[in-house]
C-alpha cells in the first residue's frame, strides 16, 4: 500500500499548511462513495467488514480528523455533549465531571464545559447552529437557572440534583436516609450539641435536603439546632479559620454534620488544630464519597453517592432524549449510602 501520510490524489498542496483530510479524499482512495466512508466510520449502514477495515485504515494513515461543523451539517449531530456544573476547585464537581467525560467519551461523544454565565449564553444564541447535541447538568445552582430559563430547555437536557424538577429529564439523589441514619448514630451516642455545616447560608438554605433533614430531626427529639456558615468564596485556610474561631469562642460541638466531603475535611483540621480529638471529643461525617475521606489518620465518614451508576445513566437518559424528543419525561432517583468510619464511631 503506498504512503497516504503523503497528500491524497486530488488533495492540494499548500507549502505552509497541509489541507484537512476530508471524506471526499478517504473515499477516492477507498474507491467507494463518500457516504460509504460516513457510514463506515461512524459503524452505521450496510457497509462490507473488507470495505470498513480499508477505510479506517486509510483514515489512520492520514490522522483523519473529523470536521464538526461538517459533521453537524451532514449529519444534525455534532457529537459534542455540554456538561454545566458548579465550580471544578470543587471536588464533588471536578470528579462527577470526569466521570462524565469517561461515560460520554466511551460512546464517542466531546465534552464540552460550561461553567460561566457567558458559556451558558453562547449556547443558547447557537443552538440552531448546533454547537451541542445536548446538555447534562450537574447541581442546581444560578448558573443552572440561567440555561433553563434561557434555553427553555429547547434542548435534550438532563439534570442530576438532590431537586426533582418535573419539567425536565432528571437524576434524583435521595440523601434523606442516609442523614438521618448518620443523625441517629450521633444522638445514640449521647451526644449533646449536634451541629450542621452548611456553605454558603440564604435563606434558600432551609429547603436544601440535607439541611431539612438536619432541622426535621433536631425538632423531632426535642434539640436547638446549631447551623455553622462556611463560605465557599474563600481559601482552605480562611474556612478552616472561620471553623476555628467558631469553636474557639462557642466551644465544640460534640457531633458535626457537614454539608459536603471538604467541609467535612477543613472542620477536622480544625478540630485537630486546637488539640480537639475525633471521634472521642467530635464525631464527624461529611457527604459525597470522595475515595480520600478514609486515608486521613481518623479515616472520615461520608454519605457515598453511587456516582458511576448516576453518570451511566445520565448519558443513557441523553442519549434516548436525543434520539425520540417526544418521550415521556424520564427520571430515576438514587440513594447516597452512610460509609461508617472510625470518625462516627462512639466506641
Amino acid at each position: 500500500m503506498p504512503d497516504l501520510s503523503q497528500t491524497a490524489p486530488g488533495m492540494t498542496k499548500n507549502v505552509g499548511r497541509p489541507k484537512p483530510v476530508t471524506m471526499e479524499d478517504m473515499a477516492k482512495l477507498a474507491g467507494v462513495h463518500s457516504r460509504t466512508v460516513a457510514d463506515a466510520l461512524k459503524g452505521t449502514g450496510r457497509v462490507a467488514p473488507a470495505t470498513r477495515e480499508k477505510v479506517l485504515r486509510i483514515a489512520k494513515e492520514l490522522n483523519y480528523v473529523p470536521n464538526a461543523a461538517a459533521r453537524a451539517l451532514a449529519t444534525g449531530r455534532t457529537g459534542i455533549v455540554g456538561v454545566l456544573s458548579g465550580p471544578l476547585n470543587e471536588q464533588y464537581h471536578a470528579n462527577t465531571v470526569h466521570l462524565l467525560e469517561t461515560y460520554l467519551t466511551g460512546h464517542s461523544y466531546e465534552t464540552l464545559l460550561l461553567h460561566t454565565r457567558r458559556n451558558v449564553q453562547d449556547l443558547v444564541n447557537a443552538t440552531k447552529k448546533a454547537m451541542v447535541d445536548g446538555v447534562i447538568v450537574v447541581g442546581i445552582n444560578p448558573l443552572t437557572w440561567d440555561f433553563l430559563h434561557l434555553s427553555k430547555v429547547s434542548l435534550p437536557c438532563v439534570l442530576i440534583d438532590i431537586c426533582n424538577l418535573d419539567f425536565v429529564d432528571h437524576i434524583t439523589l435521595d440523601l434523606r436516609p442516609a442523614v438521618e441514619e448518620a443523625l441517629e448514630l450521633m444522638l445514640a451516642a449521647k451526644r449533646q450539641r449536634v451541629a450542621y455545616i452548611i456553605n454558603d447560608y440564604n435563606e434558600a438554605s432551609y429547603t436544601e435536603l440535607r439541611m431539612a433533614t438536619y432541622l426535621d430531626v433536631m425538632k423531632r427529639v426535642g434539640r436547638t439546632p446549631e447551623t455553622i456558615n462556611m463560605n465557599t468564596n474563600v481559601s482552605a485556610e480562611e474556612r478552616i479559620a472561620t471553623i476555628s474561631q467558631y469553636i474557639q469562642e462557642k466551644g465544640c460541638p460534640d457531633a458535626i454534620l457537614c454539608q459536603n466531603d471538604e467541609s467535612a475535611i477543613y472542620t477536622y483540621r480544625a478540630l485537630i488544630g486546637l488539640g480537639y480529638r475525633v471521634p472521642e471529643d467530635a464525631l464527624l461525617v461529611g457527604c459525597d464519597g470522595l475515595p480520600y475521606m478514609e486515608y486521613f489518620a481518623t479515616p472520615l465518614s461520608t454519605i457515598q453517592l453511587p456516582m458511576d451508576e448516576i453518570c451511566e445513566i445520565a448519558t443513557r437518559f441523553l442519549q434516548q432524549r436525543m434520539n425520540n424528543p417526544d418521550l415521556p419525561i424520564q427520571h430515576a432517583t438514587l440513594q447516597g449510602r452512610l460509609v461508617v468510619r472510625k470518625s462516627l464511631s462512639a466506641n
